[in-house]
Order: structure tokens, then C-alpha cells, then sequence
């Protein structure tokens, strides 16, 4: 087994992937670069249609990478009793087993969670659904497109005229990062108390959760005497355009907006009441980020954050996905790095941006080509003990 140390924490956990797309394998790559030997179970055939989404070379897309990395995969047809069988091993020598089948279908396959934990109750069972296990929609399809809309984060990107995506897979990476969080917990859990257990997870109340601290701070308070201030959404604002593009700001003192507004040329706007203390500004955000909008001061790019820096006035130039690799501050603390993957050549990737023991950790393997594990992984099955 290997060693677990600081930068490897989850080294020695083992864990079976059933899934297709991002929620299950996004949270299982992080297990991954952090010590855990993960099997992605897939289909014979196209495997996972995540690897021919964008850009892709030999069955390996770029958005397949980025969930993948450092995992073994195993193809195996869930159609034929031979490799439900191979599945079933799988799970019963494993720490987690992971999955985003709809409801009631690995249950069908004998591979569910009460058929697998009573035979081995340290078992860590987690089941992503997109709308839960009971009410009208349970046995919907659920991808990010529908599940932005459901939770509410259209109408917020939109407020307060339209509908909007946010234009990522948003929900889907919200419910991995709380899968993930979730079977760490019940990892630890099992440290304490000798057991696993399982865990049921739908997008649709991971994605609520999420949004709600600040997109439903005006719905928190219920009494009849709340003062209502503007939701979080009224500050997100189109950002202010400068000589050479646009940057964002984030001002909350009462000297952050002085400063934006002597800045923008409207130094007039620090005597209206209204735009005086957080309380006022809350009320009028909506209108006061839409007047600063509208102002396009003769300045560069530079010449605005440096000015507003030198109040403290946190502020960013608005930079492409292709700036930033060789952005100064990403180079600085090492988002990004280069590596040659056996089938794609000359890949980038983001490095893991946790650090533990206030080191990087260790860059993670390749993602595997489809089936390219079967040879080990049924030798490996082959030396369990029969159940």
C-alpha cells in the first residue's frame, strides 16, 4: 500500500467510479492527485462521452483530461452478469465507491449501496442524482444547462431583466467539490467510528446551497420588520471600461468609493446621501454600479488598478483564459504547468490549488486512454478472494 504523507494524504484509499460527464469525475480526480488510486469504470465502446466533447486527440478530449487525470480506467459492459460480477469485486475491495446513475439503477445491477454495505460496512457509498431520490423530477435527466435554470442561477445572472448562463459547467463542478468534501468527511468519520455509510447527493440541492448565502441573503430573514438592502446580484454590475479594455472593482468602505468616484470623474456623487455608508448603498447599488458603469475614464487598464490600488481598493484588469498563463501572479505561485501525456503529447493543466504542508503537491499521472488498466486491473481481481 502506499505510503500516505502530507502532500499524498489520501495515498492507500481506494476508490470505483461509475459515471459519466463531470459531477462524479471531477471529485474523484481530486481524490486522485491527492494519493488515491481511483478506477473509472466505463462502457466498452465510446466510454465515457466525455471524451469527445471539444478539443481531443486519440479519445482523450481536453475536458476529459481535466476531470480524469491520474486515474486507471476499466471498461466493463454492466449489460453481461460476467462483469456486473467484475463490478460487484470491485466495489468490495474498495474504501468509496461513486456513482451518477439515475435512481434505482445500480440497485438493479446488484450494485447498490445496502447490497454492498452489508457485506462490507466500511464501505463509503455516494450516489449523485440530479433531483433526488423522491418528487416529481426524480427520474429526470439532469445536466448543467437544466440545473441552472432550477436553481436560480439564470435569473441571477440575468437580474433584473432576463435569463442568463453562467457560461461554465457551473453546477456540475458545484456537485463534485461537495461530493468531494462529503467523502472526506465520512472518510474521517470511519477513522473515528469504524464505519462507512452512504451519501445521497442531488445537484439540484448542492447548487441551491451553494447560491443561496449571498443569492438568497434577501429571502434569509423572514420577519416583517427586515430592512431590505439589494442582493448580491445588484453588485456584479458590468465592469468599468477603460482606454484598453475593462477591469472589475470590488469597493465596500466608504473611502474605497470615494476613490472610485474621484477616480471616474465624478467626485460630485461623495456628498449624495444616498451613496453614504454601507446601508445607503446597499438600497441604491443597483443604480450607483450602473452610474459608474456608464463612465469610461481616459485611463489605460494599468493606470486604473495601480490608481486604485494605491487606496486599497481591490480591482483587477478583466483578463482572457488565454492570459493567464503567463499572467505574473499565476507564474508566481504556480497555477499552471507543462507535462507530456503518452497519447496527447504537450498538455497544460491547472496544478492542485490546495497545498499541504505549504507544499505543491506532486503532479498527478495522465488521464488513461479507454480501457487501458483492463490487463491489471482483472489480474488484480483475479488475486481477491471470491465473494
Amino acid at each position: 500500500m502506499t505510503e500516505t504523507t502530507q502532500t499524498q494524504p489520501l495515498a492507500g484509499i481506494k476508490v470505483i467510479e461509475f459515471s459519466t460527464m463531470v459531477t462524479a469525475s471531477l471529485a474523484t480526480m481530486m481524490f486522485a492527485q491527492q494519493g488515491a488510486d481511483v478506477i473509472k469504470v466505463e462502457p466498452p465502446g465510446i466510454g465515457d462521452p466525455m471524451r469527445w466533447l471539444g478539443s481531443q486527440k486519440a479519445g482523450i478530449s481536453g475536458l476529459f483530461h481535466n476531470c480524469n487525470r491520474a486515474k486507471r480506467s476499466v471498461t466493463l459492459d454492466l449489460k453481461t452478469a460476467e462483469d456486473v460480477a467484475r463490478a460487484r469485486q470491485l466495489c468490495l475491495s474498495a474504501d468509496v465507491v461513486i456513482h451518477n446513475y439515475r435512481p434505482g439503477v445500480m440497485d438493479r445491477l446488484g450494485l447498490g449501496s445496502d447490497a454492498l454495505r452489508q457485506e462490507r460496512p466500511e464501505l463509503i457509498y455516494c450516489a449523485i442524482t440530479g433531483f433526488g431520490h423522491e418528487g416529481p423530477l426524480s427520474s429526470r435527466p439532469a445536466y448543467d444547462h437544466v440545473m441552472q435554470a432550477m436553481a436560480g442561477f439564470m435569473t441571477t445572472q440575468g437580474h433584473p431583466d432576463g435569463f442568463a448562463y453562467v457560461k461554465t459547467l457551473i453546477c456540475d463542478k458545484v456537485t463534485a467539490y461537495t461530493a468531494a468534501q462529503a467523502i472526506t468527511a465520512a472518510l474521517f468519520a470511519r477513522e473515528r467510528i469504524g464505519v462507512g455509510q452512504h451519501i445521497d447527493l442531488s445537484m439540484l440541492e448542492s447548487c441551491i446551497a451553494f447560491l443561496w448565502p449571498d443569492g438568497g441573503m434577501h429571502l434569509t430573514l423572514q420577519a416583517g420588520d427586515v430592512t431590505h438592502g439589494a442582493p448580491f446580484a445588484d453588485y456584479y454590475q458590468l465592469p468599468l471600461r477603460t482606454k484598453d479594455g475593462a477591469i472589475a472593482y470590488a469597493a465596500m468602505t466608504d473611502a474605497h468609493w470615494h476613490a472610485i468616484f474621484d477616480i471616474v470623474g465624478l467626485g460630485e456623487l461623495k456628498s449624495e446621501e444616498k451613496y453614504q455608508g454601507s446601508a445607503n448603498r446597499s438600497i441604491h447599488m443597483a443604480e450607483l454600479a450602473t452610474i459608474i458603469a456608464s463612465q469610461k475614464p481616459d485611463l489605460t487598464c494599468a493606470e486604473m488598478v495601480e490608481g486604485l490600488a494605491a487606496h486599497d481598493v481591490p480591482a483587477a484588469k478583466c483578463l482572457s483564459l488565454e492570459d493567464l498563463p503567463d499572467h505574473q501572479q499565476a507564474l508566481a505561485i504556480g497555477v499552471f504547468e507543462q507535462a507530456d501525456h503518452p497519447l496527447l503529447g504537450a498538455v497544460q493543466h491547472v496544478t492542485p490549488p490546495a497545498r499541504f504542508g505549504g507544499e505543491k503537491m506532486t503532479p498527478c499521472g495522465p488521464s488513461p486512454a479507454l480501457g487501458e488498466h483492463n490487463e491489471s486491473i482483472l489480474a488484480e481481481l483475479a488475486a481477491l478472494p471470491r465473494t
